[in-house]
């Protein structure tokens, strides 16, 4: 069988876990690699033997050679390269958040809808194993109803500061809220109907970044389960992980608790203290095989592309996603609650 062609844009760290993916898996080849700065783009088709560099993505995605693509570009860069993959009918792995903004990601899933292309949002958490067993406890039933919960993750200033160059054009709730509106939706099956938000500024704007500090969140389920949710970027950097990631759930018969920031059982200390090292996010494997959550979930949308298994998360959760994160921010902006939708 012929192996499915393709295309990374964005030559950034996550692009390199697509590239990475693409170049393990048996049933794919990389051909092209895209980058607004050339050299990023050489430097990944380099390092990862792809046939094809590109600086355009339009290039690159209307390469008769193509066969689907991954966006790994910052937040707010996903809509036009998603709209124009899914126009040239390649098969789409975007990163999250799927859009934006609620008519941007409108636009694209009436487009996923029409295009003979798959669209996958690569929502990794879905396959976190730990959070893979709350859903599972929720869903049997473990604690009864969940009547209420209270969802953390956040970064340290690294993030902002170092980590990313764009970080003032996004904030702590489109960069972690993403992911973390996605994990409850997931866990609970349920919609968001209305939220509540108060965010502040200063920390980081003192610093160069003018962005939110962090966001404080309520978000009322559908089923009747609040949670209160926190995205910041100013945690210290001296904490042990750069990532603070926790859920709690109670329940009419118990409680669930989850951590999954780090799993402990391994620790360095070194100059700055006690640091934490991720070992199930990536994990050792064989040549052919990938290992761990997050390169587990770039590894269903090829599942899904060639041998027809369901999507991890298609563009109608990527829509949902980001019409809970537009209504946070408009609860910002008014000082009032807002129905979702």
């Amino acid at each position: 069988m012929s192996k499915l062609r393709m295309g990374v844009i964005g030559a950034g760290l996550w692009g390199n876990n697509h590239a990475h993916t693409f170049n393990v898996l048996p049933e794919t080849e990389l051909v092209g690699v895209c980058d607004l700065d050339e050299g990023r783009a050489l430097k990944m088709k380099e390092s990862f033997g792809a046939e094809l560099a590109f600086t355009d993505y339009e290039k690159l995605i209307n390469n008769a050679a193509i066969d689907a693509v991954s966006v790994a570009t910052p937040d707010f860069t996903h809509t036009p390269i998603v709209l124009a993959a899914l126009k040239a009918d390649k098969h789409v792995l975007s990163e999250k958040p799927l859009a934006t903004t609620v008519k941007e990601a409108e636009e694209i899933a009436e487009a996923a809808a029409k295009s003979k292309g798959k669209l996958m949002v690569d929502f990794h958490n879905r396959v976190n194993p730990i959070l893979a067993q709350v859903r599972d406890m929720i869903q049997n039933g473990e604690i009864g109803l969940a009547r209420h919960g209270s969802a953390r993750l956040s970064n340290t200033t690294y993030v902002p500061f170092e980590m990313l160059s764009w970080a003032k054009k996004s904030s702590a709730l489109w960069f972690l809220g993403s992911h973390l509106v996605d994990v409850l939706r997931f866990i609970l099956a349920d919609e968001v109907e209305r939220v509540y938000s108060v965010a502040r500024s200063g920390t980081l704007a003192k610093g160069g970044v003018d962005t939110k500090d962090f966001h404080s969140s309520i978000l009322e389920f559908s089923k009747g389960t609040v949670v209160t949710m926190e995205n910041s970027w100013i945690l210290s950097k001296d904490n042990p992980s750069l990532v603070d990631f926790k859920i709690e759930f109670v329940g009419e018969k118990g409680q669930v608790q989850a951590d999954p920031t780090h799993n402990g059982g391994l620790r360095r200390i070194v100059d700055g203290g006690l640091r934490y090292n991720d070992y199930i996010g990536i994990t050792p494997t064989g040549e052919t095989r990938i290992g761990g959550f997050v390169l587990e979930s770039i590894a269903r949308f090829i599942d899904s592309v060639v041998r027809g298994t369901p999507l991890l998360a298609d563009a109608e959760d990527g829509l949902a996603n980001t019409k809970i994160l537009a209504a946070i921010e408009e609860s910002v902006a008014t000082g009032k609650a807002v129905t979702v939708g």
